[in-house]
């Protein structure tokens, strides 16, 4: 008789073997159900999240272009009369600060 067939009938005949055997099948098959439960809930909460990631950034995305389009049209009403309507006045005398350099430092 092979091994293989010596185990099967120690198997078939211990009923104490029997038991053992089929509680670790059960709590295997518990723990693959939990474990399965979790990914598919895990999946879902993902989807829903990416989901509203994508609607936040759509609405951002709007929000972008409509600020560009304030710019620009703000951009082509600078002028200098509303420059002085704004209070800002033109500058008569400037006065720049500069330095002659005369020697180099070698470090």
């Amino acid at each position: 008789m092979s091994k293989t067939k010596a185990i099967a009938n120690d198997i078939a005949k211990n009923t104490n073997t029997q038991r053992v055997i089929f509680k670790i099948l059960m709590v295997s098959l518990l723990s693959l159900s939990v474990v399965y439960i979790y990914m598919i809930g895990s999946i879902t909460f993902n989807v829903i999240a990416r989901k509203s990631l994508e609607n936040t950034e759509r609405m951002l995305g709007s929000n972008i272009s409509n600020l560009e389009l304030t710019y620009l049209s703000n951009m082509n009403e600078i002028n200098k009369t509303r420059a002085a309507t704004l209070g800002f006045v033109d500058s008569k005398s400037n006065i720049f600060a500069t330095r002659s350099i005369n020697h180099v430092a070698i470090r």
